[in-house]
């Protein structure tokens, strides 16, 4: 069987590649490893963004409840705008999107979640087949 982190982090990448299709972005994988996971663009677009998905980590700080995404690679490094122009989050299977700031860890608190970073709705319902 898999490696539980690696079959944790593909399952992060599967719902994130679900989100964006549902809200009509064009989404590729590259095919050797790099240091990002998708390649995305839109409809009418010429240019390719890059990004790397990370599955969230809920804490307590001082009495306060944060979601944390790690920003940075196994060599502790953080992801440079080279290397990745989004993150996307999975925080109970939900996708949230934000740009990479060059920065370590990016918190938000649970309630404001969907207002400091932008949620993708992976519903069928919410499927923009086309869209731009």
């Amino acid at each position: 069987m898999a490696h539980d982190t690696a079959t944790k982090g593909r399952h992060a990448e599967l719902i994130a590649v679900t989100a964006l299709l549902a809200n009509g972005w064009t989404v590729m994988e590259p095919t050797v490893p790099d240091a990002f996971d998708l390649g995305i663009t839109r409809p009418g677009w010429t240019e390719l963004k890059r990004v790397q998905v990370k599955s969230a980590r809920a804490r307590n700080k001082d009495g306060t409840d944060w979601i944390v995404i790690h920003g940075a690679k196994n060599n502790g490094s953080v992801y440079s705008m080279d290397e990745a122009d989004y993150f996307i989050g999975v925080h109970e299977g939900v996708a949230y999107m934000f740009e990479n700031r060059e920065i370590c860890e990016y918190w938000a608190k649970p309630a404001e979640l969907s207002a400091k970073w932008t949620k993708l709705d992976a519903s069928i319902g919410n499927l923009k087949l086309g869209a731009i």
